[in-house]
C-alpha cells in the first residue's frame, strides 16, 4: 500500500542507524583478521551443525563488495538481509529528504510467517552445504 510518507518513525531511524554500522563494519573488517577472526560458533562447536545465523558475517562481507554471489553461497538469508538493510538506509534518507509517498508494509501473521519460512529453508541450506 502507498501512502503519504511523512517524516520517519524513532524506529525507522534506529533500525537504519543500526544498518549503516553493519554495513560499514562489514566494510571495513577483514575476515581473516582480529576481531572477526575470533568469532566461532558455539552451536556448531558443540553440536558439529551450522546454527541460523551461520555464515552471516561471510554473507555481509560479500554483499557490501557486490559479490552476491559469494555472499549467497555463505548464507542466502544473509544476502538477503545485507540488501534489505541497504534498500532500508537508502529508503530513510529519501524519507528524511521530503520523499511524497511511502511503501507501508503491514507486520502480521504472514508477514512473520514468511520470516520463519526463510529461516528455517536457510537453516536447511546450510545443513545441506556443509555436508
Amino acid at each position: 500500500m502507498i501512502a503519504r510518507a511523512g517524516a520517519p518513525s524513532i524506529h525507522a531511524l534506529s533500525l537504519a542507524g543500526v544498518a549503516l554500522l553493519l554495513l560499514a563494519a562489514a566494510l571495513a573488517l577483514p575476515l581473516d583478521a582480529p576481531p572477526l577472526s575470533l568469532l566461532r560458533c558455539p552451536f556448531r562447536a558443540l553440536t558439529g551443525l551450522p546454527c541460523f545465523g551461520c555464515g552471516m558475517t561471510h554473507a555481509f562481507h560479500f554483499a557490501v563488495r557486490a559479490e552476491l554471489l559469494r555472499a549467497a553461497a555463505h548464507s542466502p538469508l544473509g544476502l538477503g538481509l545485507a540488501l534489505s538493510s541497504a534498500a532500508h538506509v537508502v529508503w530513510t534518507a529519501l524519507r528524511l529528504c521530503g520523499l511524497p509517498y511511502a511503501l507501508r508494509i503491514a507486520v502480521g501473521p504472514r508477514l512473520r510467517w514468511a520470516a520463519a519460512a526463510a529461516l528455517g529453508a536457510n537453516w536447511i541450506f546450510l545443513i545441506w552445504a556443509a555436508a
